[in-house]
């Protein structure tokens, strides 16, 4: 992976997410409900995906992918919907729940290894080894907070 790669593809998301969540924050102290802020949010991300069809190929889409698209954006909304329930109803601070949220990567790795078979490509040892420090750091960061 060249650095392009890891800048666009790692580091600008993991900036853009991580500040994601503290803008939800601020997002309900001023006021907004967890269904108002996932619309607001919900017609950036289509006026974002509109401006870039245009700008961009087109529309170019299947059934099939349109499926895959919907499926991952009921997962993402009501995930994040989740949070900002958590954040502003149960008073969860986001150095809490952001730690928690971004083990994420654990089910991504076990569901592309089994969707897509990229068991062979892992190295075992590796693996199990970031699983248990991605776990430990979640829970040292989660519980920081005394």
């Amino acid at each position: 992976m060249n650095l392009k790669s890891l800048l666009i593809g790692g580091l600008l998301p993991t900036i853009l997410l991580g500040l994601g969540t503290v803008l939800m924050k601020l997002s309900m102290r001023e006021g907004s409900s967890v269904a108002n802020y996932l619309a607001q949010v919900g017609a950036v991300v289509l006026a974002v995906g509109l401006l870039a069809t245009w700008a961009g190929d087109g529309w170019v889409s299947t059934p099939r992918a349109w499926m895959f698209a919907a499926l991952m954006g009921l997962g993402w909304a009501t995930a994040i919907g989740a949070m900002a329930y958590a954040v502003s109803a149960l008073n969860v601070p986001v150095s809490i729940i952001s730690p928690l949220t971004n083990s994420n990567a654990l089910v991504a790795l076990a569901a592309s290894a089994i969707v897509f078979s990229e068991w062979s490509d892992l190295n075992g040892p590796r693996v199990l080894a970031g699983t248990v420090l991605i776990v430990m750091g979640a829970v040292i960061v989660a519980t920081a907070k005394g």
